[in-house]
């Protein structure tokens, strides 16, 4: 698209066709309903179904998880053909589908034979950070073991080897993530530095009355850099609310979009609901606008592939630690056109051509963004940490992981008394529930004496869990590496607990 009105017929056309879809499943909760978006408050009607329960689990929760399985399993994302083996990938692949061998992937993570309380470790807080397979660590060791070296101007081998290596996994990412080229790529130590690093080099574009568009599900990382902007420029910031399943009211985002829209900054999907973000849809609109648009991908590229391309968006982030790869490493993604025309945020070493006391001449990028010596050995291990998820599939890890979502939902959906929160139609796996008459620490601490390890708290996104009128919820969230046999033990535990 080669003009502002062309993406705004494109955004006009991608929203009928979202809304042509969604009717018959929103009849009773329209998409339109009242809503007060310019502070992210709601109307009267609406504040009552957020102090009150969510709308009600019933089948057709599940027949939403089952229609999205079989969207992923007809999309374009050339599904059918990657279910076909792949003799590279070996053990991790059933020979007779070509679906994943759970078993043997779990024998790849180490830390999954571990016990806990004497009860074999059931790894269920993967929105909070995932386990390291065994080829993660080995890249990190063989790192510190035999190229250990600072990168870029060495004259010596270790130099150039460790330079070589760090600039591989800049490859990777771009190629995992589909951006044009590996100079669309800064590292980062993870997502909130990155979002940190964004608002920062936005903030000095930005004008009193200047609006930047977040959504109600956002994590704390994607709203209080923007905060702390507004404060500093007089920008406003306005709220998308959600609705009762927890799915962005778009006709709400819409009415947002306007002509002091200059940052859109939303999640691809939620940690503390699950909910998968129209993004492409919601890039083309705000982009209709003459927004840039920021998406915060922390929860969706271990689940789904990602493609930025596609997209539309401006940059992309994302942490190595939630898709399988070391903890104080992650990427940004950046458009050629963003970086040539955005400040740097940090100076030092490595940014700069030349320095004298009276001028300093910048690198380009992506060096103009990475200001000292970078975390090199993390940044391998995320290459690695991709490069196994590559092998496996991301496309078979989707079908496999909204299949455990869906059967998940099932059996906590009939333990009696437990409410489910958060039970839009497309999720990643994550599963946000109270249990009355129980804090949700307690159920944590029950859990993990059966070697069942979840998240209890507000997850870092308060916001969105008031939207129900709620402090905390207990999440389990899944990955490749769980079973059935697991969600079965989760269940048990929780029944027990509801029973008394």
């Amino acid at each position: 698209m080669n003009t502002e009105s062309e993406i705004a017929r494109a955004a006009r056309h991608l929203l009928a066709d979202a809304r042509a879809v969604s009717k018959p499943e929103t009849a009773a909760m329209p998409l339109s309903r009242p809503t007060a978006v310019a502070t992210g408050a709601r109307s009267p009607a609406n504040d009552a179904a957020g102090r009150g329960m969510a709308q009600p689990q019933s089948a057709a929760d599940l027949e939403g998880l089952r229609a999205f399985v079989r969207q992923l399993r007809t999309s374009d994302l050339k599904l059918p053909a990657a279910l076909r083996p792949l003799s590279s990938v070996g053990a991790t692949l059933s020979p007779a589908a070509g679906m994943l061998d759970i078993d043997a992937v779990r024998s790849d993570f180490p830390i999954l034979q571990e016990r806990v309380h004497g009860k074999p470790l059931a790894w269920l807080d993967n929105a909070a950070t995932t386990q390291k397979p065994q080829a993660v660590i080995d890249a990190i060791t063989h790192f510190y073991a035999h190229d250990n070296s600072n990168i870029h101007r060495g004259a010596h081998t270790l130099a150039a080897r460790a330079t070589d290596a760090y600039e591989h996994a800049r490859q990777t990412i771009q190629q995992f993530i589909g951006a044009s080229s590996p100079d669309e790529i800064v590292f980062v130590r993870g997502c909130t530095e990155g979002i940190n690093l964004l608002a920062n080099i936005l903030a000095p574009g930005l004008r009193r009355g200047d609006e930047i568009v977040l959504t109600e599900l956002e994590h704390h990382a994607n709203i209080v850099p923007w905060q702390m902007v507004a404060e500093r420029t007089g920008a406003v910031i306005r709220v998308a609310p959600l609705d009762d399943r927890g799915d962005v009211i778009l006709e709400a985002y819409e009415r947002l979009l306007g002509p002091l829209t200059r940052v859109v900054s939303l999640s691809h999907a939620s940690n503390s609901l699950g909910t998968i973000l129209p993004v492409e849809l919601m890039t083309a609109m705000a982009k209709s606008r003459g927004a840039r648009v920021v998406i915060d991908g922390a929860q969706s590229v271990s689940h789904f592939p990602v493609d930025v391309r596609r997209i539309g968006c401006d940059f992309y982030v994302f942490s190595g630690h939630k898709i399988f790869g070391p903890t104080g490493i992650g990427a940004v993604y950046m458009t050629r056109e963003a970086q040539e025309s955005l400040p740097p945020w940090q100076g030092g070493g490595n940014m700069i051509q030349a320095v004298t006391f009276a001028h300093t001449t910048y690198s380009g990028p992506p060096a103009k963004f990475e200001a000292g010596t970078p975390n090199i050995a993390d940044a391998i291990g995320l290459g690695a940490a991709l490069d196994y998820v590559t092998r496996l599939g991301r496309e078979r890890i989707a079908v496999y992981e909204h299949e455990l979502l869906e059967y998940a939902t099932g059996k906590l959906m009939a333990i009696d008394g437990l409410r489910l929160v958060g039970t839009a139609r497309e999720k990643v796996g994550v599963l946000s529930f109270v249990l009355p008459g129980h804090d949700t620490i307690e159920v944590g601490r029950m859990l993990d004496r059966a070697g069942i390890a979840v998240r209890a708290g507000h997850h870092c996104a308060q916001p969105s869990l008031r939207r129900y009128g709620l402090e905390a919820t207990v999440r389990p969230s899944l990955a490749f590496y769980n079973t059935r046999a697991e969600v079965d033990r989760l269940a048990e535990v929780v029944s027990s607990l509801a029973r008394g």
